[in-house]
């Protein structure tokens, strides 16, 4: 993915907006995400993804954590 970012736009805006997303996630700042309605899908990615964005990153979930709750999501 990244050597897609770098052969297709130039370096140099990638740095600088790479520098003021890390500015803004430093600031506590995150995109919005939309709404999920009632799809279980959207929801559980929705949540997953608030989560995975905590500031503070021991309440993170782990990759294996959000790995289970996916297939066991996919599985039924």
């Amino acid at each position: 993915m990244i050597e897609y970012l770098f052969i297709y736009f130039p370096k140099t805006n990638l740095v600088k907006e790479a520098s003021e997303i890390e500015f803004q996630v430093r600031s506590g700042k995150r995109e919005e995400i939309p709404n999920a309605n009632d799809d279980q899908y959207l929801v559980l990615l929705s949540t997953t993804i608030e989560i995975a964005w905590n500031q503070n990153p021991s309440k993170r979930p782990t990759f294996k954590q959000i790995d289970q709750k996916f297939i066991s999501l996919f599985s039924t």
